[in-house]
């Protein structure tokens, strides 16, 4: 954890306190996937932003047109989903703006939850 506080500029102390804040008794339920992104959409934004300038530099080197596809986890309801969806997409037209090449990209998610399923 030092590292990171050193990283990030922060106090030890403080890091240990939201690492203990953000703990979970059962990783399998409750705060990830889709949910934490909602909760903190820079995460989205990071990991989106990684595929997008991916996709940009295969462009540039192969000189094709990839197709990104980013897959929104744990979704168990369409508003989920279409929150998320603006994120990505914003992210998206920000990487294709700033890199100079275009590429095509699509979000989708996995019926994974029983919830996801009755809902769908």
């Amino acid at each position: 954890m030092g590292l990171v506080a050193k990283a990030a500029g922060v106090p030890l102390d403080r890091v240990r306190r939201r690492a203990s804040e953000l703990q979970e008794a059962n990783p399998m339920l409750g705060h990830r996937g889709c949910r934490l992104a909602i909760t903190y959409p820079e995460i989205c934004e990071m990991q989106a932003r990684a595929i997008f300038e991916a996709a940009a530099e295969v462009g540039r080197s192969a000189k094709k047109t990839p197709v990104a596809e980013v897959m929104v986890p744990l979704v168990s309801t369409l508003e989920e989903l279409v929150q998320l969806k603006k994120v990505i997409e914003a992210t998206a037209q920000q990487v294709q703006k700033e890199q100079g090449v275009n590429f095509t990209y699509r979000v989708g998610t996995m019926v994974e939850l029983p919830r996801a399923a009755l809902q769908a």
